[in-house]
């Protein structure tokens, strides 16, 4: 029996082309599918207020994660956003309420003292990334470990009460019934997707994370990208420090318990690919807005936590495999 194998092959490649554009549309279509599914089941879930509520749990993760697409964007990753998160934000609320020799510091110096100490950090692990080709894994799981313990160290290991007003705005306040919080993450992601689409940085992100020795070949300074975009992650996670105090009202060393792993499971859930190169903030948004959506919905419904996390990591398995095998 004679097989067909332009036929076998044209069929490959058919298969191929969708799990391609099942990448691109599929987050989509999955938030689409959420919507409709729990609009139907409870009429508590497309109200405006629910949505905002929606956007307001998201922000702080959001944040994180618009750093760490950034990261992925380069065929890199970044594990210490949490830590990192935890570091610059008890360091800024200790400066800002004067818990060093009881001198308190004014909240935009000590907010820029915290952003100065998060980019120094993140830079050592760019460093080591970049000049020493240790692979983004390891060295930021040492910064996690590092940036672990300089939080406890600035804090004595203890919450930190007391701040001032000013720096719970973002965290609190609203503007036009619009918490600010959700305003500060999609302000960050628009300028960001500006940057990614219109800037010489943004091409060369893409272009390093497609493919870093045709990047290097066409005269793009690599290690320099590669370590610009884990230093632009950490600058992240101080964002996020900033509007996470707001949000809790205090800073603690544990405030960042949790935060790991949903920046990354956005980031993967919004299309972009795992090994660089491909996605853009709108894809991110989108996987921000499944995780949200999906928790809420499920909570609304009288789902637990426990049943949450098991269908955000059968979505989160799905996406996995759809990002691998449209990679072919």
């Amino acid at each position: 029996m004679a097989y067909d194998w332009g036929a076998v092959s044209s069929s490959s490649d058919l298969i191929q082309n969708l799990l391609r554009k099942s990448a691109v549309y599929g987050p989509v279509i999955a938030l689409i599918g959420i919507y409709v599914v729990f609009s139907i089941v409870t009429d508590r879930f497309l109200t405006y207020r629910n949505q905002l509520n929606i956007l307001r749990q998201v922000s702080i993760i959001g944040i994180l994660a618009i750093g760490v697409t950034f990261a992925i964007l380069c065929a890199e990753i970044d594990l210490s956003i949490a830590q990192m998160t935890e570091f610059t934000g008890v360091l800024i609320a200790a400066l800002a309420t004067g818990m060093y020799y009881s001198t308190t510091v004014p909240v935009p110096i000590a907010v820029l003292i915290g952003l100065g100490a998060g980019v120094s950090v993140g830079a050592i692990a760019g460093y080591i990334t970049s000049r020493f080709d240790v692979p983004s894994f390891m060295s930021t799981l040492a910064v996690l470990f590092l940036a672990d313990g300089l939080s406890l160290i600035v804090s004595d290991g203890r919450p930190i009460g007391g701040i001032p007003d000013s720096l719970q705005v973002i965290g609190r306040e609203s503007v036009a019934g619009v918490p600010l919080i959700v305003l500060f993450f999609l302000s960050l992601l628009v300028v960001s997707q500006l940057i990614l689409s219109y800037t010489r940085f943004g091409l060369y992100i893409y272009a390093v994370g497609g493919d870093r020795q045709a990047a290097r070949l066409m005269g793009i300074n690599v290690m320099r990208i590669r370590f610009a975009v884990l230093v632009i992650s950490a600058a992240f996670t101080v964002f996020a420090a900033i509007a996470l105090i707001g949000r809790i009202g205090s800073a603690n060393p544990n405030m960042g318990s949790g935060l790991l792993l949903p920046p990354i499971a956005a980031v993967i859930l919004g299309g972009t690919n795992l090994f660089g190169g491909e996605g853009n903030m709108i894809g991110t948004l989108v996987g921000v807005l499944i995780l949200g959506s999906l928790a809420n919905g499920l909570n609304l419904v009288g789902v637990g936590p426990s049943g949450q996390l098991v269908a955000q990591g059968i979505i989160l398995m799905i996406a996995v495999l759809m990002n691998v095998f449209a990679r072919g």
